[in-house]
């Protein structure tokens, strides 16, 4: 029995103020409870309950030893009086509590037991025990005020048969909802849809009905009690995407510890198998928490996919892409049109200089090849033409060579007619040969056949001059040698062009092995080769000069024109006395005649002759009849069949000896 302090309790009246009764000095209170008792003048039956209202706070406060006779709430009101011991508030549970999760997730990593709940217990609604409405909502404070007044209204005191079944299950309410693992563990194993729309919507169906229930359902296990909703078809979407990420990061307090079989953790299990069975029972929650985030983010996916704000977004971003595309591939379509047609416009700009300037060349050739041919007609007509298929430049006639010659060299129109009106505008009528110095001293050197008329024609020499004029411009002789430059004569040297060098007093000798040397560099190098005569010096050791190899050899020539066929070397093997008397080479015997009059054929062959004579003997290699070089001498100006065969056999032994 429980004696409460005594006080003093005046006659109370009708519509008196509440009066204020102390504790009488002279008797000490025997609990700390009762300090002050506010007395509302409404009679006996209030006074009475604040009795038994301080009764039972007395009783709490003083934690009696009695326990009910069920064993789990033996542990539960463990549980409760623990919890009610902190004084930080961190038995408040959940969302409604002081306490946040990551303090109850370090409570329960803390416990040494996993919670395990009777069946009978998860088939009472242990809230509806109480008379709590917003269940799994209600806060610590809440759970307590309900159970007092439950405690109150079902104590067996109160009860006509005196039965306390109704206050054991109100006892039994707190023992779990008081708890916060307990609870935690209870609120995570009453009935839950977990079932989540399929990924793909009929056609129709509304997605806020459909959706909106779900995430509002599946909010509850949230340990964000703000996280927001799925709104409407007018929601902003930006409120969209911020609906959409902090659903994404959800966090879950839900419990799993009742959907698995967990090993019971005793105090006097040694300390690594009590790790043991820790870790094995981490890992089947594991499991299961993993699952149930993936359940929440396929639900998230697929509202994401289906939600129609972000379908209209994403419709509104592919028009969009799909319009810049668009734009993007129009302007290169431009573009390269654009291109294609400059380019056009260039190849037809080219194509029409190409045109053109293959016209003007084709014009220009045309050009050339009339002046050429009024040229020939023109020394046709004044029997100026020579058909000799050689390029001797002659006073008294032109070469048809020559004039090939010199219009192969010619690049313009307005060229070619000025060579043609120069020598038109010259004389024409022979007339005896001039000594002055105004005739090239080059054509009076190379005029060879003495044996004709000793006359010129101003015309001739004009295009002697001509000629000798486009070999200096281009470098090179009609035989394809390079042009030397004459040296300047010296005023006392003029008196002696007249007289020939074959008579100077002072000239070298040349002894029969000297001239057999250069019988042999004349046949090595023939006419052709580039640096010739320097070649054909120094297989003279040196002895004479260029000139000196060439002026030799222009006599040796000269001598067998005049001779009619007399070998050059052997009338040049006779005393230089004979030389000087005559001031020309002596005849030589006429047994050696025929020999010496092939040498002379076989090396007087211009390049373009040389070049036809390869050209047919190429494309004739394969011909075995008799007629090969009858054939082959068709092929090759001015030389007949026996000339062609002759510079074949000469050709071959210059091979062998190489």
């Amino acid at each position: 029995m429980i004696v409460l302090p005594t006080f003093d309790f005046p006659q109370l009246e009708d519509g008196h103020e509440p009066l204020t009764l102390r504790q009488q000095q002279q008797q000490p209170p025997r609990g700390e409870l009762v300090n002050l008792v506010h007395v509302l003048p409404f009679g006996l039956a209030i006074q009475q309950r604040a009795l038994l209202t301080a009764r039972l706070l007395m009783e709490e406060r003083q934690k009696p030893s009695r326990r009910h006779e069920d064993p789990n709430a033996a542990g539960a009101s463990d549980g409760e009086d623990d919890s009610e011991g902190d004084g930080d508030g961190s038995g408040e549970y959940g969302r409604g509590g002081g306490g946040s999760f990551q303090q109850q997730q370090s409570y329960a990593s803390r416990r040494k037991k996993f919670v395990k709940l009777t069946e009978e217990d998860l088939q009472v609604d242990w809230y509806e025990i109480l008379g709590l409405e917003q269940s799994g909502g209600a806060t610590d404070e809440q759970i307590r005020t309900a159970y007092r007044r439950r405690c109150l209204e079902t104590h067996p005191d109160k009860q006509k048969d005196r039965s306390d079944a109704a206050f054991k299950k109100v006892q039994r309410a707190l023992d779990i909802l008081g708890d916060p693992e307990t609870r935690l563990t209870y609120d995570s194993s009453r009935p839950f849809d977990d079932t989540i729309p399929a990924e793909t919507l009929p056609t129709g169906a509304d997605f806020y009905a459909i959706f909106g229930p779900v995430f509002e359902r599946n909010k509850r296990w949230s340990t964000d009690p703000s996280l927001p909703s799925i709104g409407n078809d007018k929601t902003s979407l930006e409120e969209v995407n911020r609906f959409y990420d902090r659903w994404v990061r959800f966090q879950s307090w839900r419990d799993f510890s009742h959907m698995v079989e967990l090993d019971e953790i005793d105090d006097s299990m040694c300390r690594e198998e009590k790790r043991y069975y820790m870790r094995e029972n981490e890992r089947q929650l594991n499991c299961l928490r993993r699952e149930e985030q993936q359940r929440l983010r396929t639900l998230v996916e697929r509202a994401r996919k289906n939600d129609p704000r972000l379908r209209r977004k994403r419709e509104e971003d592919e028009a969009k892409r799909q319009r810049e595309q668009k734009e993007r591939e129009d302007r290169r379509r431009q573009a390269r049109e654009e291109g294609e047609r400059r380019r056009a416009e260039e190849m037809e700009r080219e194509r029409q200089k190409r045109e053109e300037e293959k016209r003007k060349i084709t014009d220009t050739k045309n050009a050339i090849r009339q002046a050429k041919d009024d040229l020939i007609v023109f020394l046709e007509e004044h029997g100026l033409l020579d058909e000799t298929a050689t390029n001797k430049l002659l006073r008294h006639a032109v070469r048809r060579p020559n004039i090939g010659w010199i219009f192969s060299k010619i690049n313009t129109a307005e060229e070619a007619a000025g060579v043609v009106s120069e020598v038109k505008n010259k004389d024409t009528t022979r007339r005896a040969t001039s000594t002055k110095s105004g005739t090239s001293s080059n054509v009076a050197s190379r005029t060879t056949d003495e044996s004709e008329e000793d006359t010129e024609v101003e015309a001739v020499i004009c295009f002697n001059e001509l000629v000798e004029e486009k070999e200096r411009q281009i470098g090179l002789t009609r035989y394809g040698e390079a042009v030397k430059a004459r040296p300047e004569p010296k005023p006392q040297e003029a008196k002696k062009k007249t007289v020939p060098e074959s008579v100077n007093k002072h000239a070298k000798e040349w002894d029969e092995e000297d001239l057999t040397r250069l019988q042999k560099a004349t046949a090595k190098f023939p006419p052709g080769t580039v640096e010739r005569w320097s070649k054909i010096a120094e297989q003279l050791r040196g002895k004479f000069t260029e000139e000196e190899a060439m002026q030799k050899v222009n006599e040796i020539t000269a001598g067998l024109h005049r001779s009619g066929g007399q070998t050059g070397v052997a009338s040049a093997k006779q005393p230089t006395s004979a030389v000087e008397g005559n001031g020309a080479t002596a005849a030589a015997a006429p047994s050696a005649g025929g020999a010496n009059s092939q040498v002379a054929s076989v090396e007087d062959w211009t390049v373009k002759q040389q070049k036809m004579l390869e050209l047919g003997l190429r494309d004739l290699k394969d011909y075995k009849e008799k007629d090969k070089f009858q054939k082959i001498a068709a092929m090759v100006d001015g030389k007949n069949a026996r000339e062609c065969f002759e510079r074949f056999k000469y050709l071959c032994a210059m091979n062998k000896r190489k």
